[in-house]
């Protein structure tokens, strides 16, 4: 295209593994000593883990809509949207058949978790990294906007085809 940039790599590996390598490494060092009182307290990491979720989407659509460089239109929203939903759908297909082939030797239950946690991407991920690898860049709010509609997109399709995959899985299991 006859032009070129420098990437810092290395600083963008740094906050990435600073981001997400070393929180999992201390959870998983912390959990290690703790583990029983956490057994017997039982405390509701569940709610937590979904107010945490809710409060990392809500910021990043507030980030990204109230941004007035922001140049989306209704039209190029439907056309992303329409996009995202094709595209998880393919992915969603593609990982069942192949998963359902004759020589597979997966079990129904089996392509029903390849299905679903093949095709799943987490916000909670893919937004700090976006503002890592794009910090500092006037266009971010607009690079974020199919994150967020790819993470409710692939939550609603999830729920909408829960009951055909049991459907579908049950009369396989029989």
């Amino acid at each position: 295209l006859g032009s070129s940039s420098s990437v810092p790599f290395t600083s963008i590996f740094s906050q990435l593994f600073m981001t997400v390598v070393v929180p999992l490494i201390i959870g998983q060092i912390v959990r290690r000593y703790i583990k029983d009182w956490l057994e017997r307290k039982k405390p509701p990491f569940g709610a937590i883990s979904s107010c945490v979720l809710l409060m990392i989407i809500y910021t990043t659509f507030c980030d990204t809509f109230a941004n007035p460089n922001i140049d989306l239109d209704k039209f190029s929203l439907i056309i992303i949207v329409l996009i995202i939903f094709t595209v998880q759908m393919s992915f969603m297909f593609l990982t069942f058949l192949f998963s359902t082939r004759n020589n597979s030797s997966f079990t129904p239950a089996d392509t029903v978790a390849i299905v679903f946690c093949s095709t799943h991407k987490s916000l909670t991920l893919g937004i700090p990294m976006l503002k890592i690898v794009f910090a500092g860049y006037e266009h971010l709010s607009l690079i974020s906007v199919p994150l967020l509609i790819y993470h409710p997109a692939q939550i609603l399709l999830g729920s909408l085809l829960v009951p055909t995959i049991k459907s579908w899985m049950v009369s396989r299991q029989k």
